[in-house]
């Protein structure tokens, strides 16, 4: 009963008598399998198919072109080592010699079995020879479970390592982000510590300003025709104004000035300026005005805003020392949540002012809107311009931006929120201080200074005077009997602040008018009663208008009287 037949494949070439038959046989009784080769190209072709070995008589292989058969054991991947098992005849010459030591350097993996040889030696021969290459394929499966799992630890490694890359990067992108916030929170500190400084400076200064005007307001009236005096007074108080100027945009700095805001219309007012705008920038830079009459008005206080507008338009006639183009432009603009502004959603106003002039590079934009910076010469700008309109633009609820580029020019534009109401068309009337009927005035000032001052334009104007120089010094007067028209107080006083001691007020006499003098915006806090306002420094003239919108009453009666047939004023 013959044996089973293994897989494994042996190529016989032996084509010369029953050679071939005969290996075949012994090889498929050893239980392997057998295929017949008639020549060397068909054992080639043969070895690219399958093959675990091959048995050749060397006559089959003498004197032949073994070229092909090197070449394609030189071509074996590298786990493979096929090999040959040459069946030799007793012939010792050198030639036969020579020929089987060639076969060894071309075949490589060669053993050889003399003829004639027991069944026995050959099958030995035969499964030695499969056992070797059977091993080759063991190796070759290791070989393709490693290259496997040195691909998997590759592919391994790489996912890891672009985890590791990833959270670098993110690690990277955040202490970047968190450098750029720790700078940001540094400056904004530096400037909010330079703005109480300055806020602090530019308070006490309103006060020394608010005793100047005051005087040379009274001053003014008593100097007769001399125009030599008249020079002198008007050169002290343009002094003086210029002084308030500088505080005012201080405390625009810092978001401590009492701003006016109301509904404004923007492009009216824009188009009132457009002349005082041409008179600054000179004749050598044009001037265009893009706005539609449709635009909607905004909630800001209009002096304030006209100030802001003239900072920027002089700061582009001085981008274009040799003339150019200065364009205002508005346009209304909705601002949804998360924008690069940092605007709450809602409806603005764009007012944008581009010049063509000489720009600013990085550096000089970072620092643009920095108090006290300035690029300009000395004695040409004091730095505050650009920190103004930044600070108004955040007090009024809106935002500040600035697009520069060297040599091609600046853009600065004011996004303001649009107003809730219309504006008002119906004219104010101004009502003349002379025609004021006299009241009883509280006066509350912490500052003799001030206060004395203050009393000093408030007789002129023909009203009766009674001063405290604390909160508490108020109420004991009003203790007293003291039943006054109006209330006059200063915000700031230790102790009590005017905020405290008009609500004490209302509590004691709801209708009694009381107006708040201050040079802060802020009050600390949102203010439980809503008090008309009176920014420092101020004038006689604004101080009597305000009494007269307090004093509606006085203030009609006093008109009626002074147009009554028969009178003159």
């Amino acid at each position: 009963m013959a044996a089973d037949v293994r897989s494994a494949n042996v190529l016989i070439l032996a084509p010369v008598g029953r050679d071939a038959e005969a290996c075949a046989k012994l090889v498929e009784q050893a239980g392997l399998a057998s295929r017949v080769c008639v020549d060397v190209s068909d054992l080639i072709t043969e070895l690219d198919l399958d093959a675990d070995l091959a048995l050749i008589a060397e006559e089959a292989l003498y004197r032949k072109a073994l070229d092909p058969l090197e070449a394609w054991v030189i071509a074996q991947p590298p786990w493979s080592d096929l090999p040959f098992v040459v069946l030799t005849n007793h012939n010792a010459s050198m030639r036969f010699t020579r020929f089987r030591r060639d076969l060894v350097r071309k075949l490589r993996n060669v053993s050889f079995l003399e003829r004639p040889m027991q069944a026995i030696s050959l099958q030995a021969a035969v499964l030695t020879a499969e056992r070797g290459r059977s091993r080759q394929y063991q190796a070759r499966a290791y070989l393709e479970v490693q290259r496997n799992a040195a691909a998997e630890l590759e592919r391994l490694v790489a996912r890891r390592t672009a985890s590791l890359e990833e959270a670098n990067n993110r690690l990277r992108t955040e202490s970047e982000q968190r450098e750029r916030a720790q700078t940001a929170l540094m400056q904004a500190q530096k400037i909010e510590t330079m703005g109480q400084l300055v806020g602090g400076v530019a308070h006490d200064f309103n006060n020394l300003l608010m005793a100047v005007i005051g005087n040379l307001d009274l001053l003014a009236k008593r100097i007769g025709d001399d125009p030599r005096k008249a020079r002198l007074l008007e050169g002290a108080l343009e002094g003086a104004r210029r002084g308030a100027t500088l505080t005012q945009r201080l405390l625009a700095f810092v978001r401590r000035q009492e701003l006016q805001a109301r509904p404004t219309d923007v492009v009216a007012l824009i188009e009132d300026m457009r002349g005082l705008i041409s008179r600054s920038v000179g004749p050598l830079i044009e001037v265009n005005v893009i706005a539609s009459r449709a635009t909607p008005a905004v909630n800001i206080d209009p002096n304030q805003l006209e100030m802001a507008v003239l900072n920027l338009a002089v700061n582009a006639r001085d981008a274009m020392p040799a003339g150019g183009a200065l364009t205002i432009a508005l346009d209304h603009q909705l601002v949804a949540a998360g924008g690069d502004l940092a605007l709450a959603p809602g409806a603005y106003v764009r007012l944008s002012v581009q010049d063509n002039g000489e720009g600013m590079d990085s550096a000089t934009l970072a620092r643009a809107v920095e108090p006290f910076f300035s690029t300009k010469g000395t004695g040409r700008g004091t730095g505050l311009g650009l920190s103004m309109v930044h600070g108004l633009a955040n007090q009024s609820g809106g935002a500040f931006r600035l697009e520069s580029r060297l040599d091609l020019g600046t853009k600065a534009e004011l996004w303001l929120p649009v107003a809730d109401r219309a504006v008002d068309t119906i004219a104010q009337l101004h009502i003349p201080h002379t025609l004021t009927s006299s009241a009883t005035i509280l006066l509350v000032d912490d500052d003799a200074l001030i206060a004395a001052s203050t009393a000093a334009l408030l007789e002129d104007l023909g009203h009766r005077v009674v001063e405290a120089h604390s909160g508490k010094e108020a109420l004991a007067i009003l203790e007293e009997g003291l039943n006054p028209d109006l209330v006059v107080t200063d915000y700031a006083m230790p102790g009590m602040t005017g905020l405290d001691l008009a609500l004490t007020l209302r509590v004691r006499d709801p209708e009694l008018p009381i107006l708040l003098a201050t040079g802060y915006a802020d009050l600390h806090g949102e203010s439980p009663i809503e008090l008309p306002r009176l920014a420092k420094p101020y004038t006689q003239e604004q101080l009597s208008l305000e009494i007269a919108r307090l004093l509606p009453d006085r203030a009609t009666r006093a008109l009626g009287a002074a147009f009554r047939p028969g009178l003159r004023t």
